[in-house]
């Protein structure tokens, strides 16, 4: 039977996969038959075009997008056009009837500025659109008549009381959308998140009533989402970029949500690298399942080519796209093409731009190739053309969410569904990790990051919510705060990593969401498994690990466990076993067992000892795919194995909490800061690479190039030196003869080097790539060099610490070292750390019991209090007070500091008894203060450490 199988499609005559196979009969053929919709193969008329148009046309003039990106073209200027109709666009264009909706010369205007993003209501009546009228303001929405009459503004976001960080001080409401039970759709700003990548702010999914009121959020993403719509069932169809462990540029995908935020669920493209993202995206007229989109590039304005994809076929193929301006290659992504209106299966219309033009046209295209303009303006762009006609209004869906409550809970029937080759029985434990969204102030640009977290592995600092115990059938069913973006990791008894989610979703108040399994087949049916384990224990609430919960700062938490396990061998007094170092001198950005450990070893694509998933921008071919399970992280990763074995015996006292936060900081996907703290001298140490030129200086005055440099390449590795350590630097101790004074290791041996082969490589191009690449780019070398077991004759350069070039080179380290800590980052002593902050959909619940107020005098006669940085203190603001007795009042006249951090240093207490409170406040609720004395002596150390915590 021909209906086995589907139909070949015009778009480069290639064949698709058949679908899955439902009661003997291909499920496509019984949606085709159902719809009534002829196959995409059919012969197209060859009638003009335009005769298809029946009814008057809408469309908006505009100059050219603006913007380095898809998603910041609202923040950039260029006045003119408006909103227009076409009453007869059926006709020849010099016959064409067309008439301002709303420009600078109708009765009803806005003035000259930008008029976007219209919507036409069911009815085929009213139009939302969006303006702004100043340079540097904000974007409003406004509802009009067709007729051009009752124009009313429905939002002002110019009064929004949470001001963004970021670039641009101003927020914006875009891409509103009619909802079938009267209320609005639309993405803002609002809620003051901030591109990790740009600094720019985020626009998301919101619902808000007719009239603008009771605005309120749906989605939880961390970055932008785009052009939400409504599909006949009633759910939303909109773009969603994320990059959750993945890069931050190519995932800009197709997602649906109900309107009240439940399900949202990825549709196509999640995985794909090309197209890079999908914008646009509405259904084509009678056959749901096709979705017209524009496919275009992330960096540059929001144009492309426009398809049709059909969502029956796969998530992720470019054999569900038909591309109507490059049917021979259907990923497609460039051009000037956008916003598609599809008529039908074959035929829509677009703004697009003939070879040769200068400005954007009204197009029709169909499938076999034919493209017509019907409107085109030769001194402004024309865009998104709509129907003005009546539409089926979608089916209401009614919502689920219980008002006031603060969480809500997921069900999984069996995790070991999808989990190819583990078996049941492995999986112990469900993580649940919050990727939080910033929305403090950006502490300076590296790795393409505007707060630098990690060497191009995780974007986000991430808030380890708590862990749940799977029962042995595979069920789980535990309860989440709400606002949250959160994602799983399933781990087997070790804490070792099995699979983690690298998409987010959030917990909707008072419901529960269900899946199947962990990465189970769409077209699965869930098998009837009776009475699941998870439904007779009940709704758990999450546990802290071993090491606790919250945020994993790789030099606060991570780096003393190396300093107190490892270092005596791996950079200590013992040496660079394993050519290791895992002491903590600070690098240029970050520090020097950190970059030990994320070394790109072997390929760009993994950082080597961690399993980590490089998320460089070039390298999306391979962080876009979906991992197998114990590919990566703590469950594939050299450093695991080697913690959870005792590493031979060397590490014999690792406690199970030092080990399980090693394993949970390697499922950050290598996280350095791990928090949103922040000092305004930024990420990065100026001084470094100027000590570095130095020492190479140095190196060659000493006679080290002999064999440190080939072809005019030098050899340098970023662990050569120590900041923190000078005198256990290893350029200083290598060339140093065994047991000489000052830790003398003699490793340097007369043999010429390989400046090509690296231990120590983040960038192995020597920048970021901020394109994509072909994965072949970074494999073109290893970090270690070909083995050679010739024994070359040591060489000693430095007979002891007396050697002048010694000398030089360790005055060289400690000068560098003094003029570091002048202007220190977070990470180094004497910081004075600005509290970051992450965005809050829901306050946090006050914690019970309330967390212990620590107190310490410092020296110089300083007292520094600190608290509990936990899950379930994250997002709160703390008040400290100080009072002349221990049971004082906290008020006004008591209050020393409000912050969002975890400490603070008075350093204006008095000598003898001082009295302190800590009250916690979430939102408008206040807890009970937590008190704690300490007493000043009169003498007082003269040396102080300097720390502090601001607003």
């Amino acid at each position: 039977m021909k209906c086995l199988r589907i139909a070949s499609l015009q778009a480069g005559k290639r064949q698709r996969s058949p679908m899955p196979i439902v009661g003997g009969m291909a499920l496509a053929c019984i949606v085709v038959a159902m719809s009534g919709v002829a196959g995409a193969g059919q012969p197209v008329e060859k009638t003009s075009l335009r005769s298809r148009l029946d009814a008057p046309l809408l469309f908006t003039k505009r100059h050219s997008y603006l913007g380095i990106h898809i998603y910041d073209t609202y923040y950039k200027w260029g006045p003119g056009g408006g909103i227009y109709v076409i009453e007869n666009p059926w006709d020849e264009s010099s016959k064409h009837v067309v008439r301002p909706v709303i420009d600078p010369t109708t009765a009803e205007t806005l003035g000259e500025g930008v008029y976007s993003d219209p919507d036409l209501s069911w009815d085929g009546k009213r139009i939302l659109f969006c303006f702004k009228g100043e340079e540097f303001g904000s974007t409003s929405i406004y509802e009009i008549g067709v007729d051009g009459t009752g124009l009313k503004r429905i939002t002002d976001p110019s009064d929004c009381k949470e001001l963004c960080q970021g670039r641009f001080p101003v927020h914006h409401d875009v891409s509103p959308a009619y909802l079938p039970d009267g209320r609005i759709i639309l993405t803002t700003t609002r809620p003051n998140g901030l591109v990790p990548c740009f600094n720019t702010g985020v626009d998301i999914l919101h619902v808000m009533n007719a009239d603008g009121s009771d605005i309120r959020p749906i989605s939880v993403n961390n970055v932008n989402e785009f052009d939400p719509c409504v599909l006949p069932d009633g759910r939303i169809l909109y773009g969603r970029w994320e990059y959750v462990d993945k890069t931050a540029l190519t995932q800009q995908s197709l997602w649906t949500v109900f309107p009240d935020g439940r399900n949202e669920t990825a549709l196509f493209a999640n995985n794909m690298v090309r197209p890079e993202a999908l914008l646009d995206a509405r259904p084509v007229p009678g056959a749901p399942y096709l979705i017209a989109a524009s496919l275009t590039r992330h960096n540059g304005a929001p144009r492309g080519s426009v398809a049709i994809i059909d969502t029956r076929y796969t998530k992720n193929g470019a054999e569900a796209i038909t591309n109507f301006d490059h049917p021979e290659d259907p990923t497609h992504d460039l051009g000037d093409s956008c916003e598609p209106w599809p008529l039908s299966k074959d035929v829509l219309l677009a703004s697009s731009r003939s070879e040769g033009a200068a400005r954007n046209a009204i197009v029709m295209m169909d499938r076999s190739g034919r493209r017509e303009v019907i409107f085109e303006d030769p001194d402004i762009c024309s865009h998104s053309p709509i129907l003005v006609k009546p539409r089926s209004r979608p089916g209401i869906l009614d919502t689920h969410i219980e008002n006031g409550e603060k969480t809500g809970s997921f069900f999984v029937q069996d995790i070991y569904q999808g989990l190819t080759g583990v078996k049941r029985g492995e999986v112990k434990w469900l993580r649940v990790i919050e990727e939080t969204s910033r929305a403090s102030a950006s502490s300076g640009r590296a790795y393409n990051q505007t707060f630098l977290v990690s060497a191009a592995l995780a974007f986000s600092v991430k808030n380890f919510l708590g862990i749940v115990p799977v029962n042995p059938d595979g069920s789980v069913h535990f309860q989440v705060p709400s606002g949250r973006a959160v994602y799983f990791q399933a781990l087997d008894g070790e804490g070792r990593l099995v699979q983690s989610m690298r998409t987010f979703v959030q917990a909707v108040p008072g419901v529960t969401r269900s899946c199947v399994g962990c990465h189970e087949d769409r077209f699965a049916t869930p098998s009837n498994l009776g009475v699941r384990q998870a439904h007779q224990q009940g709704v758990l609430k999450l546990q802290d690990e071993s090491w606790g919960s919250g945020y994993i700062d790789y030099p606060t938490m991570v780096q003393p466990v190396f300093d107190k396990r490892c270092v005596s061998c791996h950079g200590g007094e013992k040496g660079f076993a394993a050519r290791l170092d895992l002491s903590g001198g600070w690098t240029e950005h970050f520090n020097i067992s950190y970059e030990n450990l994320v070394s790109r070893r072997e390929s760009q694509m993994t950082a080597t000892l961690i399993a980590g998933i490089d998320c460089m921008n070039g390298t999306a071919h391979w962080s876009a795919q979906i991992f197998a399970p114990r590919s990566h992280g703590s469950g594939a990763a050299p450093l695991a194995e080697i913690v959870a074995d005792g590493h031979d015996g060397y590490i014999p006292n690792l406690t199970r909490r030092e080990r399980d936060l090693i394993m949970a900081w390697i499922d950050t996907n290598g996280l350095y800061n791990g928090t949103w703290d922040y000092t305004e001298h930024g990420c990065a140490v100026p001084e470094w690479p100027v000590t570095k030129e130095k020492l190479i200086k140095e190196m060659a005055s000493a006679g080290c190039m002999t064999c440190h440099e080939r072809d005019k390449t030098i050899q340098f590795e970023n662990d050569w030196f120590n900041y923190k350590e000078p005198e256990q630097s290893r350029i200083l101790r290598a060339p140093l003869a065994i047991g000489a004074d000052g830790g003398g290791l003699g490793l340097c041996q007369d043999r010429k080097s390989d400046p090509r082969h690296r231990r120590i490589r983040l960038l192995v191009t020597g920048s970021y790539a901020h394109g994509v690449l072909p994965v072949e780019t970074f494999l073109e070398q290893g970090a270690q060099p070909p083995q050679d077991n010739s024994v070359a004759k040591p060489v000693s350069r430095f007979a002891s610490t007396e050697d002048p070039h010694y000398q030089a080179m360790l005055n060289i380290i400690r000068e560098g070292r003094e003029t570091a800590l002048m202007a220190p980052r977070v990470d180094m002593p004497g910081a004075q750390i600005i509290a970051g902050y992450s965005r809050q959909f829901m306050p946090p619940e006050l914690p019970d019991p309330l967390p212990l107020l620590e107190a310490q005098v410092i020296k110089d006669g300083a007292v520094r209090l600190s608290w509990e940085r936990s899950a379930r203190t994250i997002g709160l603001v703390g008040e400290v007070h100080r009072g002349d007795s221990a049971g004082f009042t906290p008020g006004p006249g008591t209050l020393l500091t409000e912050t969002k951090g975890f400490h603070y240093v008075d350093s204006a207490a008095r000598k003898g008894p001082q009295h302190y409170a800590l009250v916690l406040r979430s939102g408008s609720e206040r807890s009970a203060p937590v008190r704690k004395a300490v007493t000043l002596s009169p003498q007082q150390p003269t040396d102080r450490i300097s720390v502090s915590s601001k607003r």
